[in-house]
């Protein structure tokens, strides 16, 4: 098996376990979550986006996924410990 392939073999295993969607909800979390920086009230955006996306979606297509919040609160959850290990919160 070379480089490539192994490559390529583990890139599917990854892509099986965090779909994109869950991709885009832990990007999400932690982006809006790094916005704090510039104004406190946004440290709970990340957390805040993604439990109303899952609303909306429980509206439009009457689906609830729970795994879409928990990737979203621990892309918010990755942001909180980088922005604590940078020493950048904002209290």
């Amino acid at each position: 098996m070379t480089l490539l392939e192994r490559y390529q073999h583990w890139g599917e295993i990854v892509m099986r376990i965090f779909r994109f969607d869950l991709q885009a909800h832990f990007f999400w979390g932690f982006a809006l979550t790094l916005l704090g920086v510039y104004w406190p009230p946004l440290y709970l955006s990340g957390i805040v986006v993604n439990v109303a996306k899952e609303a909306l979606d429980l509206w439009s297509k009457k689906l609830w996924s729970w795994d879409d919040v928990l990737l979203g609160i621990a892309g918010s959850l990755a942001a909180f410990g980088y922005l604590y290990s940078q020493n950048l919160l904002i209290y």
